[in-house]
């Protein structure tokens, strides 16, 4: 039966070719019968379909009507389809997803209606509104239909800290915080105030020395007058160096406290270190 139905084909497609002009249509029939075995040769049954469907229109003669329509079930039975589904952080349903597969848009949102491909390897990419995007690659089978492909955007959230011991999760971490600007700028003024106390100190003693030696003990004020103004100077700058190396460790004291844990850590390896 096989051979007989392939024998009256032949011998339509070449009769069809040698006909004239006026029946290009028929050459058209032909050509969607050709194009759709060979779609079929080459695993691709829904391509394969609309070819078939081309030549079993009913301006096509009657043996290739015929063969195309018996053909159009076989096809249709080897042509695999997919179910696509999202959900969202909660693990509901999320229709508001677009879909594309290899590239090619096949859905602005999900409906819940299947979608036809190919048999093969294939990449489907679920991108929410918000910008969260999943990839799946997916291998479809010949004749598989409305093969389920699930996007679980719950996947992208951060994983919890893992159970111990007791089957309970430690609790997360403080806050990490940090010394704040002000700090350094307070402990920075502190050691200029104290750089300039170490400096006019320094000058008034030397110039109390300088008159030990010329006018002790009959100084006038003029001569005192550098002396006393150096010092002076000296005292305001210490008095100026402490208190702001004061507002400088209580400011950054509560960012200090915070790392103590890794302080004495790194303060016990040290120990270790030092053993050796």
């Amino acid at each position: 039966m096989l051979v007989e139905r392939t024998l009256l084909v032949a011998g339509f497609v070449t009769a069809a070719y040698a006909a004239p002009p006026h029946t290009s249509s028929k050459a058209q029939c032909v050509a969607a019968h050709e194009e759709a075995q060979s779609l079929r040769t080459q695993k691709k049954p829904h391509a394969a379909k609309k070819k078939f469907a081309a030549c079993a229109r009913s301006e096509c003669p009657a043996v290739l009507r015929k063969d195309c329509t018996d053909q159009i079930a076989a096809v249709e039975a080897d042509a695999p389809s997919v179910a696509l589904e999202a959900r969202d952080d909660n693990g509901s349903s999320d229709p508001d997803v677009k879909v594309t597969i290899d590239g090619e848009v096949v859905a602005e949102k999900l409906t819940g209606g299947s979608v036809d491909v190919e048999p093969g390897d294939h990449t489907i990419r679920f991108e929410r509104r918000d910008g969260k995007i999943i990839e799946q690659k997916v291998l479809v089978v010949e004749g598989e239909k409305n093969r389920k492909v699930v996007a679980e955007f719950a996947s992208l959230l951060p994983k919890p800290p893992p159970k111990d011991d007791n089957g309970t999760r430690p609790p997360p971490p403080p806050p990490e915080k940090h010394v704040p600007v002000v700090a350094y700028v307070a402990g920075g003024v502190g050691i200029v105030a104290l750089g300039s106390f170490a400096f006019f100190a320094f000058q008034g003693k030397s110039e109390e020395d300088d008159l030990a030696l010329k006018c002790a003990p009959n100084c006038t004020s003029d001569d005192l007058k550098t002396m006393r103004r150096d010092y002076l100077f000296a005292d305001v700058s210490a008095g100026v160096g402490i208190v702001a190396l004061a507002v400088a460790v209580i400011l950054a004291l509560p960012a200090l406290t915070s790392s103590s844990a890794p302080a004495s850590s790194a303060k016990a390896k040290w120990r270790s270190w030092g053993t050796f």
